[in-house]
């Protein structure tokens, strides 16, 4: 009696773990909204709460606050400083891969008439019961926003100080 006790304890227990799904929707989803918000120049901040893990949030938003800063010089997410909603039907988001405890996810971007659809690499990791998106690379160039260097922060927090007067004077 007690091992049948035991094994439907187990059953009952397997039957309750849902697993989780791969982070591809949630990175398409993200795209499309993103893309149009771009072009309406919409406040993003809840779609970033959702789909953007809250040390990128930080880090953009550390970033925006400095002057002349040169760490992001387009947008973190499409690597873009130019776009056209003629692309969002041209997305194209390739299937999750396991990296490092999250997942990394291809996604294809269409671009101007006559080129090359851009390629980017979305790294994501399980946050707050959700996908979220914390790195993003520009595979056709080998490049990546120096968002994380330490080094490229202080040195743009420092150059900002400097400035800061200069700003403050027009202002005014």
């Amino acid at each position: 009696m007690k091992a049948f006790s035991l094994i439907a304890l187990i059953l009952m227990l397997c039957g309750c773990y849902a697993p989780h799904q791969d982070s591809t929707q949630a990175v398409k989803q993200f795209y499309l909204a993103w893309m149009s918000a771009y072009t309406q120049d919409r406040d993003t901040s809840a779609l970033m709460q959702r789909y953007v893990a809250k040390d990128v949030i930080d880090r953009l938003a550390l970033i925006d606050s400095l002057y002349e800063q040169e760490i992001i010089n387009s947008d973190y997410f499409m690597y873009v400083q130019d776009y056209d909603p003629k692309w969002i039907p041209l997305l194209r988001v390739g299937a999750a891969q396991p990296f490092l405890g999250g997942e990394k996810v291809e996604v294809q971007l269409g671009g101007p008439a006559g080129e090359a659809p851009m390629q980017l690499e979305v790294y994501t990791r399980w946050e707050e019961g959700r996908w979220k998106i914390y790195r993003v690379r520009d595979l056709d160039n080998q490049f990546e926003q120096p968002i994380y260097s330490t080094g490229d922060i202080t040195r743009a927090k420092a150059w900002s100080a400097e400035i800061t007067p200069e700003y403050e004077k027009m202002n005014k």
